[in-house]
């Protein structure tokens, strides 16, 4: 036995040597010292206009991050009092009771002047009682709302600190499809967080503001709301302002509101001090399908059809009517009635415009002077309007059929009767006159129209009485579209029938 130990023993020091002279280590220590690479697999002047473009990110990230702000903003709210196991034993009651609650919020923003003037959303600082800025060198700075406009969704701030880095806004007129553009902000909390991609789209109107946003791919998460959507060049095209998302993280659309409009907002805020004035022309309109181009005697459907001209309005002293088509905008040729909105909101409050109008197929240019848009926000104090579900008013008395047409008349399964001097008075002070609608055949050519709606105008000509509708509509030959101007509650817009 002593002899077997012996020779195990001398055995694993011969094996002990021989590893010991020859360097090689056990396979179980094989990875103590690892062979490293030393050297790239690809030569850097092999791929040299990626080289280029590597560094020239970094240069412009270098350059434009510290324009960029983190913002930080809390809000005190009252919310109902929970009654835990230790009020209900000593005595105490939380019925009808509240405490005091710290809310907070993210969001991003970038500086655009020397006396450090910050531009944000208005949805950023909406309701907020603080609102701390946090610059990239670490310096975190309280600062003072100058205004915001909630409808443009912009807010402008100020800080007071020295040594500021403004960046200056590119003209997002220019803006072209396919442009490679960079946001940076502060997405959940991750502070100068830089992202890629391209302009998606232009012209994306996602709400009723007249605002048309920047489409980008570039990835765009909560908290990178106010940050920029910058150029190659380091300019402000947009300010990030939404996403399009079915969980409320980024998934490939982000949108951002045009540099132009921010600026212009920005200045208006900064010049009435605070106050936000938006120009104000006092037209209703509509967009123009093929139909009513032809109706109305137009190349294309381009332009915005006015439906409605507010007394006492800037359009009303220009000489606007309804029916008139507003084709150009101090020579910007208008596609749509969200154009037309949206070059109003670049416009100054008195500063004159030219309108390139067509009425009644001829061409005018009109000058009008957008003023400043009244508090009311409905511009047309109107009392509500019949409601369309309720009985035909007296039709047996004053309701009359149209005359002997068939199915090949526009107008045809149409009953109509005088305005009963019992509902003029809730009617629409902006409907002087016309014929009320008491039936509608649901198998006629018109049967989009509505009970209650009034009819002021068939083929351009007014509608004052059952016998006027009569006789315009006689005049209809079969197969004939026809132009009517209707009004329903306080809208009224142009339809055209086609039988």
């Amino acid at each position: 036995m002593r002899r077997l130990a012996l020779l195990i023993f001398v055995a694993l020091a011969l094996i002990a040597a021989y590893f010991y002279r020859t360097g090689t280590v056990p396979l179980r220590n094989a990875a103590a010292n690892p062979t490293l690479v030393e050297e790239a697999p690809i030569d850097p002047n092999e791929v040299r206009v990626l080289s280029a473009l590597d560094a020239e990110y970094a240069r412009l990230v270098d350059a434009v991050v510290p324009s960029v702000v983190s913002i930080t903003t809390s809000r005190t709210v009252r919310v109902p009092y929970v009654v835990d196991q230790y009020d209900f034993f000593f005595g105490r009651r939380g019925r009808n009771r509240t405490a005091e609650q710290t809310q907070s919020g993210l969001g991003s923003g970038v500086i655009v002047s020397k006396e450090g003037h910050i531009i944000t959303n208005h949805h950023v600082i909406e309701g907020m009682d603080e609102i701390l800025v946090q610059l990239t060198d670490g310096r975190i700075e309280p600062a003072e709302l100058i205004g915001s406009d909630k409808g443009v969704d912009i807010a402008v701030l100020r800080v007071k600190a020295p040594n500021l880095k403004p960046l200056p806004f590119g003209d997002s007129e220019g803006v072209r499809v396919g442009q490679m553009v960079f946001a940076i902000g502060n997405p959940f909390g991750l502070q100068e967080t830089v992202t890629q991609g391209i302009v998606s789209a232009k012209g994306r109107a996602i709400s009723d503001s007249g605002v048309e946003l920047l489409q980008t791919d570039a990835a765009v998460n909560p908290g990178n709301s106010g940050g920029p959507l910058l150029n190659l060049r380091g300019e402000i095209i947009g300010i990030n302002s939404a996403i399009y998302s079915r969980t409320g993280a980024w998934a490939g659309i982000s949108f951002a509101i045009p540099a132009n409009t921010a600026r212009q907002t920005m200045e208006v805020i900064t010049q009435t001090g605070g106050k936000v004035v938006r120009p104000y022309m006092g037209v209703v309109m509509m967009d123009i399908d093929r139909r009513l181009a032809d109706e109305f005697q137009l190349p294309d459907s381009r332009g915005a059809l006015i439906t409605d001209v507010i007394p006492g309005s800037p359009a009303q002293e220009a000489g606007l009517q309804a029916g008139d088509v507003i084709r150009t905008y101090n020579g910007h040729l208008i596609r749509n009635t969200r154009e037309l909105r949206r070059r109003l909101l670049a416009s100054k409050v008195g500063e004159e415009v030219k309108l390139g109008v067509i009425r009644n197929g001829s061409e005018l240019e009109l000058a009008a002077k957008p003023a400043e848009m009244p508090d009311d926000e409905t511009l047309l104090r109107v009392p509500p309007a019949p409601n369309p579900a309720q009985p035909a008013p007296e039709p047996r008395q004053s309701g009359r059929a149209t005359p002997g047409r068939g199915v090949d008349n526009a107008l045809a399964g149409i009953t109509v009767s005088d305005i009963p001097e019992r509902l003029r008075g809730s009617l629409p002070e902006n409907v002087p006159g016309g014929v009320i609608i008491t039936q509608v055949d649901p198998r006629s050519p018109a049967a989009g129209l509505r009970v209650g709606d009034i009819i002021e105008e068939i083929n351009q000509q007014p509608v004052r009485s059952v016998g006027d509708f009569d006789r315009l509509a006689g005049a209809v030959q079969p197969g004939q579209r026809v132009l009517l101007f209707v009004a329903r509650g306080s809208t009224r817009s142009f339809v055209v029938i086609t039988p």
